[in-house]
């Protein structure tokens, strides 16, 4: 990986006001929660704000309950504050998910979508410090596709530019 100022960590890009719900929502008021807020699914928390699992859409219509403690996926991956963004995008590819909650000291402070990492994408450029081609993406590239130069920097710019 590159040098820590090239690093976007997951506490840049994660959403914080997170929607979450209890294991005893009903599947109702869940399905009522992602289509009014246009998500595709929620962490379930403890009263402390420890993550207990995660209902997605599928877990919806696959599994057969009446709350989310019923039909949640148990098994959470989660990342810190601290995770790189780099990192989260390879576990989000490897693992199949489409979100990840943030933790911090095991209580859930954010979360982190495959749109997050896509807005993160657009956003970032590794320009050549020889001839100034660049290329877009999460991971720095190893060589210079125009020059064959190996040093870049690192540069945020909205979509479109």
């Amino acid at each position: 990986m590159g040098d820590t100022i090239d690093t976007v960590y997951a506490r840049e890009i994660m959403t914080s006001n997170v929607i979450a719900v209890h294991p005893d929502t009903t599947l109702d008021e869940i399905a009522q929660t992602l289509v009014a807020h246009r998500i595709t699914g929620v962490p379930v928390v403890d009263d402390e704000g420890r993550v207990l699992g995660i209902v997605s859409e599928f877990d919806l219509i696959a599994k057969r309950g009446r709350t989310a403690a019923d039909v949640m996926t148990r098994d959470v991956i989660a990342v810190t504050e601290n995770t790189p963004a780099e990192t989260i995008a390879d576990l989000i590819v490897q693992q199949r998910v489409r979100r990840v909650p943030v933790l911090r000291e095991g209580r859930l402070v954010g979360i982190i979508t495959r749109a997050d990492l896509v807005r993160l994408f657009a956003m970032t450029r590794w320009s050549c410090l020889n001839c100034g081609y660049f290329e877009r993406g999460l991971h720095r590239p190893e060589i210079c596709s125009a020059c064959g130069h190996r040093e870049f920097t690192l540069q945020r710019e909205p979509p479109g530019m």
